[in-house]
């Protein structure tokens, strides 16, 4: 067999893709990468939503993951955990103050001062009403230490530069 019937026999798609190439303006991209959604193997999808692009299940209702979009991956946000119930956290904006609050609320009332778009790592200064502890918050008046467990224990402390004040005993 000559090489001029070798070229004949070649399948018409390389002819094909050979003239695409040969294109001035044909670009090639790499392949399309493709997540799959941890809790029931589907495909996620970059959705755009209220405040902005996330990733979400294709199986949505029936399965309702979630992922921030982080350059173009999908990156799932990291979860902040109750001091006092330990469920999730939840970032609440209210007026012109952020912080963070319980997602067990109204039976959990717990809120934690907004630290750069994270829950403030609180130091436990016990509290001496019912052996909890307290954590920093802020009202019209500025800041002071409340009990985790409010509205059972209403003590409360006033705030000297993110430290307790102490009161004194009589």
């Amino acid at each position: 067999m000559s090489e001029k019937d070798a070229k004949n026999l070649t399948p018409a798609s390389s002819n094909w893709e050979q003239e695409f190439l040969e294109q001035g303006d044909a670009h090639i991209k790499s392949a399309k990468v493709r997540y799959r959604c941890p809790k029931c193997e589907s495909l996620l999808v970059l959705k755009e939503g209220a405040n902005g692009e996330f990733w979400g299940c294709e199986s949505y209702p029936v399965c309702n993951y979630t992922a921030n979009d982080e350059s173009g991956k999908p990156v799932r946000a990291k979860r902040y955990l109750c001091p006092a119930c330990q469920a999730p956290l939840r970032k609440k904006t209210f007026k012109e103050n952020v912080f963070w609050g319980c997602s067990n609320y109204p039976e959990c009332k717990v809120t934690v001062e907004d630290d750069n778009g994270i829950p403030s790592s609180t130091k436990k200064y016990p509290c001496r009403a019912c052996g909890h502890y307290l954590v920093r918050k802020k009202s019209k008046n500025g800041y002071f230490w409340g009990c985790i467990t409010y509205p059972k224990c209403t003590n409360t402390l006033n705030d000297d530069k993110g430290l307790p004040v102490l009161k004194k005993k009589r």
